[in-house]
């Protein structure tokens, strides 16, 4: 005689339900439906060589929930570009940012462009914002990419001009008065 197979019995619908609710109720809030969006808009940058230039921006929460802004890591293009400083960010971003809410333009980090750096325009450079849901996260939840134009350092200033047109009319009246001799 063969042993009767006993089929597994289904958890109830009504366990079901308390399953999904207890689940729910310890599920971190980030990680439900209307988990955060966060977008972050860099400005591109100008400089000249020698030359500490500041990337400003906004970060913007377009979900729900409250965000933590973290910290921001970044990487520039050029090996011209050194020292970079994320003071700025700690400075002048809030601490979070409700659902819907934005930063405005702040400064987020500055760097130098090195003395003798060839003029052009560099692209390649990010910066990444870190933050989420937790007062600690260190998630990634916004990257940009900017790029930075560097412009020709030998304009002069306006006060080497204003010599050299003085220094010409000197000359040119020094001419005039030994042609009338």
């Amino acid at each position: 005689m063969k042993p009767k197979q006993m089929k597994p019995k289904q958890p109830s619908t009504l366990l079901k339900g308390v399953l999904t609710l207890f689940l729910f109720a310890i599920v971190p809030l980030g990680v439900r439906a209307d988990s955060h969006q966060t977008q972050l808009t860099v400005s591109n940058v100008t400089g000249t060589p020698g030359q500490d230039v500041t990337v400003f921006g906004t970060i913007t929460n377009t979900g729900t929930v409250l965000v933590f802004l973290n910290g921001e890591g970044f990487s520039l293009g050029s090996s011209s570009f050194l020292n970079g400083d994320v003071s700025g960010f700690f400075a002048n971003a809030p601490a979070s940012l409700a659902g819907g809410a934005n930063s405005g333009l702040i400064a987020l980090f500055s760097f130098d462009i090195a003395p003798g750096t060839a003029p052009g325009v560099y692209d390649e450079n990010f910066l990444q914002l870190l933050g989420g849901t937790g007062k600690f996260d260190q998630n990634d939840i916004a990257d940009a990419e900017f790029s930075v134009t560097v412009k020709s350092n030998i304009v002069p200033e306006p006060g080497t001009i204003a010599l050299l047109v003085l220094g010409l009319a000197g000359l040119m009246l020094l001419r005039r008065r030994v042609l009338n001799t």
